[in-house]
């Protein structure tokens, strides 16, 4: 079966041509990369009473296509509220971290709380909006972009702007194992600078160095869509932020901060 990454053992993986980005055919989308260390995060000292409910990543690097060790550590344990952080290196050097803050879900729900937040009319549904082919857009290839199925309902990778876009992946993270859902979360929620971004990939440069999600619930089902947009200061700097849904409704929100830069800077 093809996937995403190649188990070879002893915390060690191997990337497939499903991880290359659109920036440069040497490295990889930042969201396969983020997937993994978040797979690292749910098989450190599992807890199934538990979700992750914020995680960061911090992108220290291009992300190569090549061997990479991914392994994770209990930062701070404790019986309702515990920190992880997964680290992904590149021959002993840190090219990704991850951080996770876990909370235990209560035994008994709280009678104040809001009632689940429903699929707002505006994001429609995945079969309310054409696939694309994101390689026909100028610019936009990758074997990433050749993974993912692209719907969008507003917007679209050859028109800059706000989007809303509902995504699935081709293929499973790994293929010995089911792709859990806070793994499709990250994989498909790094993709919203890309997905609303304002100016022409063929001449700007728009790259998040961070991935920022707190999440309300794991999603469920294949689907994630981004209602995403994305300010640019003239200083240069940028910040992409993305309501996120399943079929069910909100699970949770992101935000990138975004390095600006014309190509050839």
């Amino acid at each position: 079966m093809d996937s995403f990454w190649i188990d070879e053992g002893n915390d060690m993986f191997q990337p497939t041509i499903h991880t290359q980005g659109p920036w440069d055919a040497r490295f990889q989308h930042g969201g396969p990369p983020g997937a993994l260390l978040i797979r690292q995060l749910e098989n450190c000292s599992p807890r199934p009473d538990t979700v992750l409910a914020r995680i960061s990543i911090d992108i220290f690097g291009p992300v190569p296509l090549a061997p990479l060790r991914a392994h994770a550590h209990l930062v701070r344990p404790g019986r309702s509220v515990e920190k992880l952080e997964a680290l992904l290196e590149h021959e002993g050097r840190t090219v990704m971290r991850a951080t996770g803050w876990r909370i235990r879900v209560p035994n008994e729900r709280p009678t104040q709380a809001e009632e689940e937040i429903q699929l707002p009319d505006i994001v429609g549904l995945p079969d309310s909006a054409p696939e694309i082919d994101p390689t026909q857009a100028p610019g936009w290839s990758g074997g990433f972009m050749k993974a993912i199925e692209w719907h969008f309902v507003h917007g679209g990778l050859h028109n800059p702007g706000p989007a809303i876009v509902w995504q699935r992946m081709r293929y499973p993270l790994l293929a010995s194992e089911n792709t859990s859902p806070m793994q499709r979360l990250i994989l498909s929620a790094d993709s919203a600078n890309g997905a609303s971004g304002p100016l022409d990939i063929r001449e700007w440069q728009f790259i998040p160095p961070e991935l920022t999600i707190h999440s309300l619930r794991p999603p469920t089902g294949e689907w994630i869509c981004l209602e995403a947009s994305t300010l640019i200061q003239t200083e240069g700097v940028g910040l992409t932020n993305a309501n996120l849904y399943d079929l069910r409704g909100l699970v949770g929100r992101s935000a990138q901060a975004l390095l600006i830069a014309r190509k050839g800077n």
